[in-house]
C-alpha cells in the first residue's frame, strides 16, 4: 500500500500515464470540464483540497516544463498568480499566459484530463505540461543536449 504522497488512484495512473506533449489542468470548482475530457474529481468542499494544494503535490510526483495560467488573472487574482510564481520560483519551468478561454475551451478539450479541485478563486485554473527529466536523458556518453534543453540539463 502507498504509504505517502499522492493518494488518489486516479491521479497516480494519469500520472503513470502522462507523456512529452501531454497537458493535464488543475482547475476550480467552477471550471466547465468538457463531457469528452478524464475528470478526476477531487473536489469535497468550498476550498478543499485547493488548486495550490494539489500543484504542492504533483510537484513531487511529476516533471514538468510550463504551466499556464489565464492572462486575466494578473488583473483579477495577482495574490494566486503570485502563490504559483512561488511555488516555481527557483526552477527551469516556464511561465504562459493564454486568454481563459482558450484554457476553458480549445486547451481543455486537448488534456489527458481535468483534475476539479474545491478552489474557489477566480481565474485559479492552470495547465501543466509534463516532460521528461532532461539531466537524466541527456547524461549518456556522446549525446548531444538540444538547445531547448540545455537550461533544463
Amino acid at each position: 500500500m502507498k504509504a505517502k504522497g499522492i493518494l488518489n488512484k486516479d491521479l497516480c495512473a494519469l500520472i503513470g500515464e502522462l507523456g512529452h506533449g501531454d497537458v493535464i489542468i488543475v482547475c476550480d470548482a467552477g471550471f466547465a470540464i468538457p463531457n469528452e475530457t478524464w475528470r478526476i474529481e477531487l473536489a469535497l468542499e468550498k476550498d478543499s483540497p485547493t488548486v495550490l494544494r494539489v500543484l504542492e503535490l504533483l510537484k513531487d510526483e511529476l516533471i514538468i516544463e510550463k504551466f499556464a495560467v489565464a492572462e486575466e488573472m494578473k488583473d483579477v487574482n495577482p495574490v494566486m498568480l503570485g502563490k504559483y510564481e512561488d511555488l516555481y520560483a527557483g526552477t527551469t519551468i516556464k511561465e504562459e499566459f493564454i486568454p481563459h478561454a482558450k484554457l476553458a475551451g480549445e486547451l481543455a478539450r486537448q488534456a489527458k484530463a481535468v483534475i476539479r479541485t474545491g478552489s474557489f478563486q477566480p481565474y485559479g485554473s492552470i495547465a501543466l505540461y509534463p516532460a521528461i527529466d532532461a539531466p537524466v536523458w541527456y547524461q549518456a556518453e556522446g549525446v548531444t543536449v538540444p538547445e531547448f534543453y540545455k537550461d533544463r540539463v
